[in-house]
């Protein structure tokens, strides 16, 4: 790999995803403070049109979560070595 392609690979992908992974560390901080306020709110529980809609967004959360799981699945076989992505065979006698 030449040097300009080492430097654009860390420009393109490698510099992005840290971003991002900081990104979900705060998301994980912001919803652990979340999940304390339910807690509070499940202790009240007065507020039934308030836990829908919660309902409802952590649906989409869910969602989200799993399509990001799926990317993240993708770029790690993406990047695997091509000899790692093929299907061995065994050999055959013909």
């Amino acid at each position: 790999m030449t040097e300009i392609s080492a430097t654009n690979l860390e420009m393109a992908i490698v510099l992005p995803l840290g971003v991002v992974a900081h990104q979900l560390i705060k998301i994980e901080a912001d919803l652990r403070l979340l999940n304390m306020k339910a807690l509070e709110l499940a202790k009240e529980r007065e507020n039934g049109r308030h836990t829908r809609l919660i309902e409802a967004t952590l649906e989409n959360i869910n969602e989200a979560l799993d399509a990001i799981k799926g990317l993240v699945s993708d770029i790690e076989t993406d990047i695997q070595p091509r000899s790692m992505n093929r299907k061995t065979y065994p050999e055959r006698d013909d």
